[in-house]
């Protein structure tokens, strides 16, 4: 009896082990992304605040570079930056007085303005030549199939994050109404783009695609759970 109740205490306890352990992993992960986020902000704060660029500001640079026409409406600027429309618009304001910016209306529908890059400001948000990519650096240095599973693991915490109202817009592939994931038994490159309609592999998925468009819900979700290939995803 006194061995049946040691192995009985021993089932019960591997889970909340188990747990304990799940937890440790959980927190010295997000340990590791806080701390490389505030090393990239602050590497980005030395840079660009000696030309009196804030962090927000080279954010909204260069949202704006990598839209068509570089330009985009306030509100979507904020929406993609996950800020307030306020803060938006005065963001804008300052980078306008710095003449990086200029308002203009909507050729489409003069009710609308629009935020615009000037020659100004593309320069100034452009990479540097010579500058060094530290985080691109630090990625190279994982193995070809490290680097495709971090990529994947990034898809997924973005859209967590997306779901929780943390991050507002992510153009990322598993939510795009073009992607297919899955479509072939090529394991190198088992997705389709209807957008350039061509299949492509992990290696190629994108977090932010200047030719996304959403899905529906429905379809996302759709797309999700082919991706993950579990429903429960």
């Amino acid at each position: 009896m006194a061995e049946l109740r040691v192995i009985n205490r021993k089932k019960q306890t591997a889970p909340v082990s188990a747990r304990r352990d799940a937890s440790a992993t959980i927190a010295q992960v997000v340990a590791g992304l806080e701390k490389i986020g505030l090393a990239m902000k602050s590497r980005t704060w030395r840079r660009e605040g000696q030309a009196g660029l804030g962090p927000l500001q080279r954010q909204v640079l260069t949202l704006l570079r990598t839209k068509p026409g570089q330009r985009a409406q306030i509100s979507t600027v904020a929406n993609e930056l996950a800020v307030r429309l306020p803060t938006a618009s005065e963001v804008i304001a300052t980078l306008e007085r710095k003449q990086l910016i200029k308002r203009c209306r909507d050729m489409s529908d003069g009710r609308v303005v629009m935020a615009q890059l000037t020659a100004k400001g593309n320069r100034s948000c452009a990479p540097a030549p010579g500058m060094p990519d530290q985080l691109g650096t630090a990625t190279a240095t994982l193995s070809a199939s490290e680097q495709v599973a971090l990529l994947t693991s990034l898809v997924k915490v973005i859209r967590s994050l997306q779901k929780q109202g943390e991050i507002s817009v992510a153009r990322m592939c598993v939510s795009c109404q073009y992607f297919r994931p899955n479509q072939y038994t090529n394991a190198d490159r088992p997705h389709h783009c209807d957008y350039v309609n061509a299949p492509f592999g992990d290696r190629a998925l994108r977090l932010d695609c200047q030719e996304y468009e959403p899905a529906s819900s429905a379809q996302a979700s759709a797309a999700w759970v082919d991706f993950t290939g579990s429903r429960t995803a």
